[in-house]
């Protein structure tokens, strides 16, 4: 398999991509519990048993375990000087999509309008874990979750019914939602301002995972190569850059609007100044230098 080497010009979004993540990290590690008065308190008060704080810290961990995971492959701390990286375009599809989905789901829940309905995009999501526990399990478990989900239902019943917690939206339509809440703050990167460009990304990342031929065409670059016989010939894919770079840039997007805005709900918004500085900071001493 030929191997084309990436310029800088193509790297460096990449490697910003991955820097970013690591700075998000460190932000998201100085958020600690909900402050008194701020959005996630009035929001767990509702609702205590499940706290929609934990849920989302989650998304957003999860999110950033995909990232990192990218960060080390393109833009290690620590590397030999004759190492080589390869991309293929799989796995950045895999791990961007996984993050990005992961990420939405937090913008989603923390976009509601008052914390009534952010309470109930929470519950909302705790069903359809649930539901999604349930078809996993086998045997007695099923019906432990079963048990699980009405339980969670008969203590909800005074507050509100499963008709009105509602269902989860799906991701695609999640990642569109969430995607337009982050361009409407400023963020055009990836195309996050086009809904139909974001479904294009989010299913074209979804097709690579699962091994579907077209994302294969459509996220390579075909070179031909030598005839093999009459109007046939020889081909080979590698990656396209430009596809490693709108879903990555995504991903980042969602991501990072998603740890800012669980700061900001959290209370933490006065010390996001100062947060962010100090996340820069630390990962500046840890950047090889080249000499």
């Amino acid at each position: 398999m030929r191997r084309v080497e990436v310029d800088r010009e193509t790297l460096l979004p990449w490697v910003e991509v991955a820097h970013s993540s690591r700075v998000t990290q460190d932000v998201l590690g100085q958020v600690g519990e909900p402050l008194e008065g701020s959005h996630f308190d009035r929001i767990n008060e509702m609702y205590p048993f499940e706290r929609s704080s934990d849920w989302c810290r989650g998304y957003l961990s999860a999110a950033l375990e995909h990232m990192e995971l990218w960060a080390e492959h393109v833009a290690p701390l620590r590397f030999a000087e004759d190492a080589v990286v390869v991309h293929r375009f799989r796995p950045v599809q895999t791990l961007s999509r996984a993050a990005v989905e992961a990420a939405s789901q937090a913008v989603w829940l923390m976009d509601g309008n008052s914390a009534r309905e952010c309470a109930r995009r929470h519950l909302c999501l705790i069903l359809h874990d649930l539901d999604e526990q349930r078809k996993a399990a086998v045997g007695a478990a099923r019906g432990r979750i079963v048990e699980a989900r009405a339980t969670l239902l008969e203590r909800l019943e005074s507050a509100v019914s499963e008709e009105e917690i509602g269902r989860f939206p799906g991701y695609m339509e999640t990642v569109k939602r969430a995607s337009a809440v982050v361009a409407a703050k400023g963020s055009k990167d990836g195309g996050i301002g086009d809904p139909a460009e974001v479904e294009r990304l989010w299913r074209a990342s979804a097709g690579s995972a699962h091994g579907k031929r077209w994302p294969s065409v459509e996220l390579q670059i075909v070179l031909p190569k030598a005839e093999i016989g009459p109007r046939r010939y020889a081909t080979e894919l590698i990656p396209d850059p430009d596809a490693i770079t709108r879903i990555l840039k995504l991903a980042d997007a969602v991501l990072t609007y998603g740890v800012l805005r669980f700061a900001d709900y959290s209370g933490y918004a006065p010390q996001l100044g100062s947060m962010l500085t100090g996340a820069n900071e630390r990962l500046s001493r840890l950047i090889p230098r080249h000499q």
